[in-house]
């Protein structure tokens, strides 16, 4: 969760952009918001926000592996390559992380169309919104009743959703057409809350619900997602959806925006089902490549760039001037001048893809305002990499379940006045 889901204080509020959807004869274009009042080095804010988001990150992928190998019978490969100190809990649903960034979007579920916000999360597979009954932390957001749907059905199937703190959200799990953008999915699982842990209340989670945009195999209700059950249903002319996360945010629904990006799309494979897992060939920082040949997820829910402890003191070791943060923030942080700007790239299908260095610079430390918090972060947890926003916001990003592959294009400049007519 965001996760993407996919940096702004949690103080900031939401809004869903006014402007209206457009769908051409093959896609459909989705306008996304973000928190308002976003700045670069607003984007890692807070020691104790930091702290949670990758806190919620991990439990996010320790439940995934979970659903997946009770859905599939087998262990995930990534699983295996945690470590053994990686904590495992109960099996749970992937929600919507306590993160400083979040993209949403406008969906509708039910008969007739109840209207709800939700961030779109290629970390997870399934579908959660507040129930009519949902009485604790769920002020101010929109709920879901499926009483007055005509179309829905109670599975009789209840849910847990449990986080790395401890706190959980209860439920039960409904079927019901859930609409995007003028696409319908029937009989789509939808989990109904009746409680919302304290990281999702509005104040920390401004969206309703989420909505995930990986495979099948990890989700928690063990049903097609929304994306899948469109394909199955022949509802898009292509298996394929895209981000772009810049300036004028947009999710794609069957398709590529041709507007929101130059030259060609670069495709890498997916090497396992599950999450949008490739192989990254390369990391490198001024030209010289630093680590190669790293299992990745792509993740719009994922704030930063999460790889294993050793790799990341291998990266931070090739930025002069970068210092470990263990004792001011927590071990895994690291801090790098604020005046630098290191031209870091990832290279995915033979091609390097730079970073912004405003990506790269978070927060300046209350106790030296010449330090700035890092936007690559270490954990003992995994020997994995997570490819969160920092990178995302600077490709345009293509998911293709046909092909099964995920591809990256650069972004192209807009004129202020482009993207949707008000």
């Amino acid at each position: 969760m965001h996760f993407v889901t996919f940096v702004v204080l949690s103080s900031l509020s939401v809004h869903l952009l006014a402007s209206p959807v457009e769908r051409s004869q093959d896609t459909v274009r989705i306008p996304l918001a973000k928190r308002s009042g976003s700045t670069a080095h607003q984007h890692f804010a807070g020691h104790e926000a930091l702290r949670a988001h990758i806190t919620h990150r991990l439990a996010k992928y320790r439940r995934g592996f979970e659903a997946y190998e009770h859905n599939t019978g087998e262990q995930h490969p990534l699983s295996m390559r945690s470590v053994a100190g990686f904590d495992k809990r109960a099996n749970s649903i992937s929600l919507a992380d306590q993160s400083d960034f979040m993209w949403t979007g406008a969906i509708t579920v039910g008969t007739p169309p109840q209207k709800f916000s939700v961030d779109f999360d290629t970390g997870s597979s399934d579908l959660f919104l507040p129930g009519p009954l949902c009485d604790r932390n769920c002020d101010k957001k929109a709920k879901y009743n499926p009483s007055d749907s005509s179309t829905s059905k109670d599975l009789h199937q209840p849910f847990t959703v449990s986080y790395g703190d401890g706190s959980t959200a209860v439920g039960e799990q409904f079927c019901d057409s859930v609409t995007v953008a003028g696409y319908t999915a029937t009989d789509a699982v939808v989990g109904v809350s009746t409680t919302f842990s304290s990281g999702l209340r509005e104040s920390e989670f401004p969206a309703d619900g989420l909505m995930g945009m990986a495979f099948p195999s990890i989700s928690f209700y063990n049903a097609d997602p929304f994306f899948t059950k469109l394909i199955s249903e022949n509802q898009v002319k292509e298996p394929v959806f895209a981000f772009r996360l810049a300036d004028q945010p947009e999710l794609t629904l069957g398709g590529v925006n041709q507007d929101l990006f130059s030259g060609d799309i670069t495709y890498t494979p997916v090497t396992h089902e599950g999450y949008w897992q490739v192989d990254m060939d390369a990391i490198s920082v001024e030209g010289k490549s630093v680590l190669e040949k790293i299992p990745v997820i792509i993740d719009t829910g994922t704030t930063q760039i999460i790889g294993d402890k050793n790799s990341v003191a291998a990266f931070y070791a090739a930025i002069p001037g970068s210092a470990d943060a263990s004792d001011t923030i927590q071990s895994g942080y690291y801090t790098i001048p604020c005046n630098s700007a290191p031209k870091v790239t990832l290279t995915f299908g033979g091609r390097s893809f730079t970073v912004s260095s405003d990506e790269l610079r978070g927060e300046p430390l209350e106790s030296d305002s010449s330090r700035c918090v890092g936007g690559v972060v270490a954990t003992d947890d995994t020997d994995f990499w997570i490819i969160g926003d920092a990178y995302l916001k600077g490709v345009y990003t293509v998911f293709d379940m046909g092909a099964k592959r995920v591809g990256f294009a650069d972004l192209k400049e807009l004129d202020d006045d482009a993207g949707f007519d008000e």
